[in-house]
């Protein structure tokens, strides 16, 4: 069974893999049988569609250098038996930092502070900045990141909810975080931040008809993926005042063309460097090949994907 890398990945990948003596299990040429091919390695830009799937006859695992994956036919998967395996613990610490930081830098108005300066106004123009007590944040997903990122906003004075119906009651009392359901979460919140996965079930997940259940303006931010929230609401709820501001690190298509609400001061925007760290990176090398030697040596999987998302036509 050969391993095949579809997408780059950084050089200190492949110096772990020297140094392990793991050389004759990698495939990285452009010419090989598709037939030996047991395991693929894949990032963000390979859509491992069923026309992908037919390339390779023997597939058992794909492994997802990354948390997202939506960029992965997974109903075809389950048809094949193949397992989907991702690395969710390498990104994690980095996104929620960038959820924190895209969180201060709306309530605290930064670009307005800054275009203040710079239009020779000083404090003229600027209405008071909100506090982190402020806030009653609803936390959509949680997981690894949404989890850290409610229990740092609790400790800093905010009050939080979560909304993830795959959790367990014991789940979670684990976790110490208030569970509620969304239409009832958008009822109560002023900030609604995004870290669910890109499935059939969370596509536009915030959408036009969201606007209309929102009893309160609110503070928005993804850092998840860019197909959870409806471009068209997002706009128009930054229109009508229903949405205050918005910190977007993803997008439905990357790289995104920019849209007329990007130049707004109250909407701050980043391509996609939620993981953009070198500690993510490493962590990124690290996990994958975790994950890929307990499965080539110990037929073991580690982090496989929680199919209850998906389900068989």
């Amino acid at each position: 069974m050969k391993t095949l890398v579809l997408e780059l990945m950084p050089d200190l990948f492949w110096e772990k893999i020297s140094q392990s003596g793991w050389n004759e299990h990698f495939i990285t040429e452009e010419k090989f049988d598709s037939k030996e091919i047991g395991i693929v390695i894949i990032r963000t830009k390979t859509i491992f569609d069923k026309e992908c799937f037919q390339k390779f006859p023997n597939l058992k695992l794909i492994i997802r250098a990354g948390s997202g994956f939506d960029n992965i036919d997974i109903i075809e998967a389950q048809k094949r038996n193949i397992k989907i395996c991702t690395t969710p613990e390498a990104n994690a610490q980095s996104a929620y930092e960038h959820t924190l930081s895209l969180i201060f830098s709306m309530i605290k108005q930064h670009q307005f502070a800054k275009r203040s300066i710079l239009n020779k106004s000083w404090k003229k123009t600027i209405q008071f900045s909100w506090e982190l007590s402020d806030l009653r944040a609803l936390i959509v997903g949680v997981g690894r990141i949404g989890t850290r990122v409610a229990k740092t906003l609790e400790l800093l004075g905010s009050d939080v909810k979560g909304v993830d119906p795959y959790l367990t009651k014991k789940e979670w009392s684990k976790k110490g975080i208030v569970p509620v359901v969304y239409e009832a979460g958008l009822r109560w919140c002023n900030l609604i931040t995004f870290h669910c996965p890109l499935t059939f079930e969370t596509k536009n997940y915030f959408s036009i008809n969201t606007l209309t259940q929102l009893k309160n303006p609110v503070w928005i931010i993804n850092t998840a993926r860019g197909g959870i929230l409806e471009e068209k609401a997002v706009e128009e709820g930054l229109k009508t005042g229903q949405i205050l501001g918005a910190g977007l690190d993803v997008f439905e298509k990357e790289p995104c063309k920019s849209r007329n609400y990007f130049e707004r001061d109250n909407v701050y925007i980043s391509p996609h460097t939620g993981a953009f760290t070198n500690k993510a990176k490493q962590r990124l090398v690290d996990e994958t090949l975790k994950v890929w030697a307990n499965y080539f040596f110990n037929i073991k999987l580690l982090y496989e994907i929680d199919y209850r998302f998906y389900y068989l036509e």
